[in-house]
Parts: structure tokens; sequence; C-alpha cells
């Protein structure tokens, strides 16, 4: 599972054609062989493939054809040499050739002659000498690795088509034997199994092969690694597989946090909660007895009288620190350019690693993931592992598009793959909008600069950008602080670091009105990130 699910996260590809590949590369299906029938139906092809074989050499004799070829190379070889009276030298390279019976000398001999004279007679000679040998090694190898008993000979071109099914059929009783070995039902050649045992053994194996992929996707979903799609029938990975794929630990993004009223994040601030500090303090009104501190209330008891018998204003209990509770918004980037150097790969094994982290440490807090390129939406963490990045569909060096945002049909045709910052930010903003919490924050994983933007009833599609697309999403930031939200942003790349319009570059007016952190991690490095802090103006290596 832990292989299937990188397969899943690296490629664009479905659950069953990712099994499949598995299969191919190794993963043994040996256990459901017997019990698919399939062993003995793989018995009876390499049965079927043995009788063909024995009935053709039963029946023919291929010395013939051999012995044809043979005089056929003589006489090419006598009239290469007539050609060659005038050059001993090269006459007796040729003769040492066919000695060595090289076609590979043949083929540099005629090379170096018809490039050196242009004799094309000498060459077409030569090249039938090569084609008589290739022909005469071929039906000499074939007499050594089969044997034939039969007396119907057979001409030179008949023997050598023979000896070519003969070895298709070896070939194909070889991977069958090897399917049953190691499981492996996908490596050989189904074309070969329809030509020499007809269509029905072919689709009875094809039944059997899926019968097989069945039981093995049914033990998957019985063991809580898949579950099947209700609308299309796919299988698809559990959420309990999606959990496991990525438990990186990004707790860090959560530090000093504010204390709330709820939630697990432990700050230093005592408040109403569960977790508890090591120091006590008297009995209020109110309080819970499940955070009673019994040895101290026993001290000031015994302190009091002598004697073990506390009364109510002994009792203490433990102080209980502050929890804050916090609402994330992860605004990942699907724009074409993620698909470069497996960012968009590492960026998801970063947001499931934030989803298990919240689900099994921090269980009272909500975690969205929004997925933007020139347009923006929510996505179910299950749906992580499987999302690629928008295609890029149009390669011209300048674009400027300009699309009427109100037209169904012409968002329809509009370009997905370019990067809408602004969208993103204001879609998270939109979902972090309830006061159920103050701790409010959107994680931005990103490689690139705005590209896109939203004005009034117009869609703005530029490359390279345009101030304006800095702007807008300049103005979604801003309006995402006024709001309490802080955005970290984990930057896949140096490209904002360019200025592009003014003095400044983009990362240095975004790092002044987002009020957060940016990592610069490399894609596949993200435990390495260099911290970068403009509220406190230093860089901190973590």
């Amino acid at each position: 599972m832990s292989v299937l699910s990188e397969m899943l996260m690296r490629y664009d590809m479905e659950l069953d054609d990712a099994l499949r590949e598995l299969i191919n590369r190794g993963l043994p299906v040996n256990l459901f062989l017997k019990e698919g029938g399939m062993e003995d139906l793989v018995d009876q092809f390499i049965g079927q493939l043995d009788d063909q074989m024995n009935q053709i050499l039963e029946q023919f004799e291929i010395q013939s054809a051999t012995e044809q070829t043979r005089k056929s190379l003589d006489g090419s070889s006598s009239r290469a040499g007539e050609l060659l009276k005038k050059n001993p030298d090269l006459k007796k390279q040729l003769d040492d050739a066919m000695d060595r019976e090289s076609s590979d000398e043949l083929f540099r001999i005629k090379w170096d002659l018809v490039k050196q004279s242009g004799e094309k007679k000498l060459g077409s000679a030569i090249g039938r000498m090569q084609k008589d040998l290739e022909d005469l090694n071929t039906l000499t190898e074939g007499q050594k690795r089969f044997n034939f008993k039969g007396s119907q000979a057979l001409g030179r071109e008949e023997a050598i088509e023979l000896l070519k099914q003969l070895e298709d059929m070896e070939d194909l009783k070889q991977s069958m034997r090897q399917a049953q070995a190691n499981g492996d039902l996908f490596r050989f050649d189904l074309e070969k199994l329809a030509r020499y045992l007809g269509p029905e053994s072919y689709q009875e194996f094809l039944e059997r092969r899926e019968q097989i992929m069945e039981k093995l996707r049914k033990l998957m979903e019985e063991q809580g690694q898949v579950v099947q799609d209700p609308e299309t029938g796919e299988m698809k990975l559990s959420p309990a597989s999606v959990k496991r794929i990525g438990r990186r630990a990004l707790e860090e993004i959560f530090a000093a946090m504010k204390s709330d009223d709820t939630g697990a994040f432990i700050t230093n601030e005592e408040g109403d909660g569960e977790q508890l500090s090591a120091d006590s303090r008297p009995i209020e009104y109110g309080d819970s007895i499940h955070a009673l501190d019994i040895s101290a209330t026993m001290i000031n008891a015994f302190i009091r009288t002598g004697k073990a018998k506390p009364r109510y204003s002994d009792i203490e209990i433990f102080k209980p620190r502050g929890q804050a509770r916090s609402a994330t918004v992860v605004l990942l980037d699907m724009s074409g350019s993620m698909m470069r150097s497996d960012r968009f790969y590492y960026a998801k094994r970063m947001v499931l690693a934030l989803d298990a982290l919240i689900r099994e440490e921090y269980k009272e807090d909500r975690l969205t993931v929004v997925g933007f390129g020139t347009f923006a939406k929510t996505y179910s963490p299950a749906e992580i592992p499987s999302l690629q990045p928008f295609p890029v569909t149009m390669y011209d060096p300048h674009i400027r598009l300009r699309l009427d945002a109100s037209s169904e049909e012409s968002m329809a045709f509009a370009p997905q793959y370019f990067t809408n910052l602004q969208r993103g930010l204001s879609l998270g903003r939109k979902l972090l909008g309830s006061g159920e919490t103050k701790n409010k924050q959107i994680i931005l994983i990103t490689d690139g600069v705005p590209t896109a933007h939203f004005e009034e009833n117009q869609l703005h599609i530029n490359y390279p950008p345009s101030p304006a697309d800095f702007e807008f999403a300049l103005r979604e930031t801003r309006a995402a602080t006024d709001s309490g939200i802080t955005i970290n942003t984990f930057l896949l790349t140096s490209d904002w670091e360019f200025s592009y319009f003014g003095d400044e570059s983009f990362i240095q007016q975004f790092a002044k009105h987002s009020q957060g952190r940016i990592f610069y991690p490399h894609p596949s490095q993200m435990d390495r990130m260099v911290l970068v802090d403009f509220i406190q103006n230093k860089k901190t290596m973590i």
C-alpha cells in the first residue's frame, strides 16, 4: 500500500492502473492463482502449445532448406569473388569474413567498397551474401534448438517463418511458467496467446485475470485500504490509507497560538480545558473535580488538623492550561508550473501530513483544502492523492486574455493552469469568515507569482504577469489580514523575489501585508527550510 500510494501521488493514474503496474513490477498474486483457476488454465495453455509444437516437429524437416541456402550463399560468394579479381586484398577480406561466417564483417566491407568505389554491382552481390548468411545462421540455430523429425520439406522462406512461430510459442510458454511462479499476469504477449491458441482462449484468460484482480481489490477493501466510489464505481484509497500517506510534523506552523476556549494547541496561558499543568490551586465554585490534586489536598488537611481528613477548604485542583483551537485553510497551487521537479507531489505530501497531524493530535481544529489555478475550489483530503496540476494548453511567450466572467460559455473555454492568487485567497477568507475561533490562518503552497485575476465581470489572464495581477492579489492579502487571518507561505521557488514592478519585489509587498511567515523549502527536502519571518525581520534555519 505504501508503494501504491506513492504511485497515485506521483503519477496521474487510477488505482486499478497503479495496481496493474505494481504487479508488473513484481507484486505477486500467486495466492489467487489456484483459487481463481488461473493455474490450471495456464497449464492447459502450455499443454496446447506443446501439442502444436510436437505436431509441427513430427511433420516437417528443414535440412533441405538449410542446404538450399548454403548453395545460394556459395553462389553469391563466387559472384562477388569474380568482381574482386583485380583487388586481391579485398577478396581476401571477403574470404576471411566468409570463413568466420561474420555478417557484420560483410556489412563493413560492403559499406567501405560502395563508399570508396561506387561499385553498385559488387555492393548488391555482397548484400545477397549477407542475406544468405543470416538465413543460414537462422536455419542452423533452429535445427539445433528444435528436434525436427518429419519428412515434409519446406522452402527457405517457409522454414524461416516456421522457426519464428516455434520461437514465439516457446517464448509464450516460458512467460506463462513465469506467471505461475511469480504471479505476474500482465507481462506476456496476449497477442501471441490469441494468435496461437485462438480468441476463445484469449478471452477466457482475460476473464480469469479480471476475477483475480477483483479478489485482490476485494481483499484491500475488506482491510479498509480502498473504497468504491458510489457514483463512478472506481476503487479509491480509503480515508485511512490517505491518512497514512504522509505524517510529517508541521506543528511548527502553529507556534505562538493565542489562548482559546477549547481545542488542542497547548499554550502557557491559563484557561478552561483538559490539558493540565503541574501547578495546583484551591478549588473554586464551578471547577470540575476530574483535575483533583489528591496529594496537595491531603497535605493541606494534615497541616491543618494533623489528620488526613480534608474539608472543602483543603481541596486543590491542577491548573488547566489554556488551549488554542484553530481553523486552517491550505491553499494548494495547481497551476501548470507545479508539475516541474515533482513540486506538486511534495506539496500533496505536505497537505496530507498536516491533515493527519490535525486529525490525530488536534481533533478540535478544522482544516479545509482549497486548490487554485485560474479558478479555486475546495477538495476533501481523500481527493488529494489523485489530484494533479492543470495541464498547460497555451505555449505563447506573451499572453493577454480578457474573458467575460458572467458568461458560462466564455468561462468554459478559459485555460485552467494560470495562478490566480486573488481567487484562492478570496475563497480561503470566506471559508474562515465564521467567528468560531480567533486563530485563523491560511497556509499557502505555491511556486509562482500571480498571473490571473478577476476585475469586475472580467477574467484577466497574463503571461508575463501584469501589475494588476499583483495588486488584486495584495488586496485580498490585506483583506485576509484585516479579518484576523495569518498567512504562512511555503514558497517552492524564488520567482517571487523578482522585482517585476516598482522598487520592491512581490514577496516583500506580500510579506508586509500577510504578516505571516514565509518558508523556502526545496520540494524534495521539506524538512530543511529557511524561515523568513518578516515580522521579526530575521531568518532562522529550522
